[in-house]
């Protein structure tokens, strides 16, 4: 298994404004886990990539857009780089039917969370889908998240999320509490953006850090 795996600022379409606070953002964080830590920036976040690879990491990070389709929620889609092949645009229904094993999904784009409400299935959408495919948890936007704030949330989340006896519930709230205290990003619209959802958030040590040995 991947410890981790990251999708970023890919190549989007024309009408869509690129992120380069993100490039910066998957860069802090997988240098956390180490050399085996894969993270796919612009040209090389190919849809193609991650439905090969999201069956194969225990952590997924996409820091992209979100779109969020409110009538038809299984279209909502995470965008990709589009190739020959596919058409860059990972949808919910697509999500769904795979067999994920991690432990954790970010999300780290505008209005995941979101979706539409069905009695007997709560809100159906992009982190709904992850669960129905298999990840234990997901990390996903409830607004359109700023960019620079939000970057600066998800390195202060994983690097305490690093700590040893430090579970994913206490890793965000330290996180929310590091931006309030920030005069930049003092407003809840910066900090309080992502919800946390799933199995094992109050667990410790997930993501404890691993030896690394030399042969």
């Amino acid at each position: 298994m991947l410890p981790m795996l990251a999708f970023d600022n890919p190549l989007f379409p024309s009408n869509l404004s690129e992120l380069p606070a993100t490039e910066g953002e998957v860069g802090a964080i997988a240098r956390l886990f180490g050399p085996k830590a894969k993270a796919f920036i612009r040209k090389e976040a190919l849809e193609s990539r991650a439905k090969e690879l999201l069956g194969r990491a225990r952590i997924v990070h996409f820091a992209t857009h979100g779109m969020l389709d409110a009538r038809s929620p299984m279209y909502s889609s995470l965008l990709l780089t589009r190739d020959d092949h596919e058409d860059g645009l990972l949808q919910a229904r697509e999500l769904s039917e795979m067999d994920l094993h991690a432990d954790l999904v970010v999300l780290s784009a505008c209005e995941t969370e979101l979706g539409q409400k069905i009695p007997g299935e709560g809100v159906v959408g992009l982190a709904w889908a992850l669960f129905v495919g298999g990840a234990r948890s997901t990390l996903a936007s409830q607004w359109q998240v700023p960019d620079e704030s939000t970057r600066t949330l998800m390195i202060q989340f994983y690097r305490r999320l690093r700590r040893p006896g430090t579970n994913r519930a206490q890793a965000m709230r330290q996180a929310q509490l590091a931006l309030r205290q920030d005069k930049r990003y003092g407003h809840p619209y910066h900090w309080a953006p992502f919800a946390l959802s799933g199995q094992w958030l109050t667990q410790s040590n997930l993501l404890a850090p691993t030896r690394v040995t030399r042969n």
